[in-house]
């Protein structure tokens, strides 16, 4: 066994794990009130080198893992039940905390599959590993605000001094922001005027959303 190998990785993770600490609050506030622009910096990223995309930030797959990762805990604070499962399938997933966050990671990971298919479709662009790469991270990062803010409402939904009112506020708010932030990319990247950018992207997320919703349903049911 390699021990200097081994101290080296583990030093390496050390570093990186302690960056997340700067990066994921910078990068979680340049996309709430820039939006646009994160996207923009997302796809100009993937024109570099891998060693040296996302250089001053998180990818978007990890920022959205991160978030899930970090809500889940909470849930664990105040007490959220795991979900109910018969079999031995869904014990074997409900059971463990990481086959839980993998199988709600890959729910959400759905939204913007389908909003970078349908945006990929609808410019008439053939989809495939390299294409669909660019919006699918795009949208991992609007996607990301929109998560943390849907999970805090449904945690804030379990605190008695704050209880509905203030979940139902925080998901309506976490719903606006996000077709306010679709807008702006569907505008951008379908070349449309903000009424017609608007109307793409509330049928991109609605039918995002239904996907998403679908899915969470069939897991369920097979659990």
């Amino acid at each position: 066994m390699d021990f200097i190998g081994i101290i080296r990785s583990l030093e390496e993770l050390l570093y990186e794990v302690m960056g997340w600490l700067i990066f994921y609050p910078r990068t979680l506030w340049r996309i709430l009130i820039r939006p646009d622009a994160a996207t923009r910096y997302s796809e100009d990223e993937q024109g570099d080198s891998p060693a040296d995309r996302y250089a001053d930030s998180l990818s978007p797959p990890l920022l959205l893992m991160i978030t899930l990762v970090l809500t889940h805990a909470l849930g664990i604070g105040i007490g959220m039940e795991a979900p109910k499962a018969s079999g031995g399938l869904g014990d074997a997933v409900v059971k463990s905390p990481q086959n839980l966050l993998m199988m709600r990671a890959m729910i959400f990971a759905i939204i913007p599959l389908v909003i970078a298919g349908l945006s990929l479709n609808k410019r008439g662009i053939a989809i495939d590993r390299q294409t669909l790469r660019m919006p699918f991270y795009s949208q991992c990062f609007l996607l990301t605000p929109f998560a943390l803010m849907l999970q805090a409402g449904l945690l804030f939904y379990r605190v008695p001094a704050l209880g509905p009112p203030a979940a139902v506020g925080l998901c309506l708010a976490g719903i606006a922001w996000f077709l306010w932030a679709q807008t702006q990319w569907v505008a951008r990247r379908l070349q449309k005027r903000a009424a017609s950018a608007f109307g793409w992207a509330l049928v991109f997320t609605l039918l995002a959303l239904l996907a998403g919703t679908a899915a969470a349903l069939l897991i369920a049911l097979a659990l």
